[in-house]
């Protein structure tokens, strides 16, 4: 039992010399970063807070060790050679600073391909060449069944809380008119224990003091190796909340149906590279799918003849209190129609004490949302609306 704790202490510690940590949670800052200087630049305000991809990211790693008591108990052993190959194809594709590219499929697909291809290279140099003769002893069924149970943990992630606290974004519609969209974008990062072969026929341990499990013939050693993942879509003629959830699922079946091929791989190898092409090919069907229903309908963020559509709500503020959600569409304030924002704002100071408004929800209902307002509420009542105009691209907060 000595043995285990200390190796559990060490493998912690082998989490915060991983570079993937680090690279993620820097890639989760610049999201934050460049996100809300782009909403300042649309509506002289930022909505959410800057470091609220951080946080995301931050509350992921409690899932991960919660998600290792499976890795621990079954046992995933991969060579060191193949955690480099997942680390390398992570940190590439975090590169390019957009999460898409950091869904499970692709890292472990991308992978998988190297796993098979790059034992048969010769470089001539010593440490590249060992990484190598160590990938030629990754077990492809384990690998592919890591990649099944990742992906159902990055479905669940897609459907819990991808549709929250997304950012509103103005373009220009083919016409040049002003169109709102809603931009979702994560990234997580999992740490998950697994089991890492230190003995003769892999990458030897660099320091003598390096303790180890004897696991039967093989020495092993215990690794938290973090596993990235990332979502990015953006929506102009739908709702975050009416479509990121499908997603999710569609995601979640994708990875059953990926891991129900992995564990077949146990009886047949091959089955584990067509659980990775079937992982690669079926999300990148999903996202090119969920892009193309998209832009098929009509931008529902636009300027109407009758109404103003909610694009976002400042949190924290009157408009939030009073219920009010991004998609609804306000019809009147305090008893006057309503269409443009020079219109809402005229409505507000017929009654600067008080706020009524009438609203249709998602269904097309009518309700009445009201609301007292305190000195300076009537010029951050924090509702973000469409507005056409010369300087469209600096719309004002209401």
């Amino acid at each position: 039992m000595e043995s285990w704790f200390w190796e559990l202490l060490i493998g912690v510690g082998r989490l915060f010399i991983h570079p993937v940590l680090y690279v993620t949670l820097a890639v989760a800052v610049v999201l934050g970063y460049f996100r809300v200087k782009r909403e300042r630049y649309d509506f002289h305000i930022r909505v959410e807070y800057g470091l609220t991809e951080f946080q995301k990211a931050c509350k992921s790693l409690l899932v991960g060790l919660a998600l290792s008591v499976l890795t621990i108990g079954l046992g995933f052993v991969l060579p060191f050679g193949a955690v480099v190959l997942l680390s390398v194809f992570t940190i590439l594709f975090t590169l390019f600073i957009k999460p898409r590219w950091l869904s499970t499929a692709y890292i472990f697909g991308f992978s998988m391909l190297g796993v098979v291809l790059l034992p048969k290279m010769e470089t001539g140099i010593t440490i590249i060449q060992r990484l190598f003769d160590s990938l030629e002893e990754t077990h492809l069924p384990t690998l592919a069944l890591l990649m099944g149970i990742l992906m159902i943990a990055e479905g669940l992630f897609v459907l819990k809380q991808a549709p929250l606290q997304t950012s509103p974004q103005l373009q220009k519609s083919k016409r040049g008119l002003p169109v709102g969209t809603h931009v979702v974008q994560r990234v997580w990062i999992l740490p998950i224990f697994l089991f890492v072969p230190m003995g003769s026929g892999g990458i030897q341990a660099s320091f003598e003091w390096w303790p180890v499990l004897q696991m039967g013939e093989h020495t092993l050693s215990l690794w938290l190796v973090p596993f990235s993942m990332g979502y990015y879509q953006r929506l102009k003629s739908s709702l975050p909340m009416d479509v990121i959830p499908l997603v999710g699922r569609q995601l979640l079946l994708l990875g059953v149906l990926t891991l129900a091929i992995s564990v077949g791989s146990f009886w047949w190898e091959n089955a584990a590279i067509f659980a990775a092409v079937l992982a690669v090919v079926g999300r990148e069907w999903l996202n090119y799918r969920a892009r193309m229903q998209d832009d098929k309908h009509q931008p529902i963020f636009v300027q109407r003849d009758k109404g103003l559509v909610i694009l976002g709500v400042i949190p924290e503020s009157p408009a939030e209190k009073m219920n009010l959600h991004i998609g609804e569409v306000i019809t009147k304030v305090n008893n006057m129609p309503v269409n443009t924002v020079s219109s809402f704002y005229e409505a507000l100071q017929q009654n600067r004490a008080f706020c009524k408004l009438q609203v249709l929800d998602a269904n097309g209902e009518a309700r009445f949302a009201q609301c007292a307002l305190y000195e300076n509420d009537h010029h951050e009542l924090g509702l973000l609306f469409v507005q056409v105009g010369k300087k469209w691209k600096h719309t004002e907060a209401v």
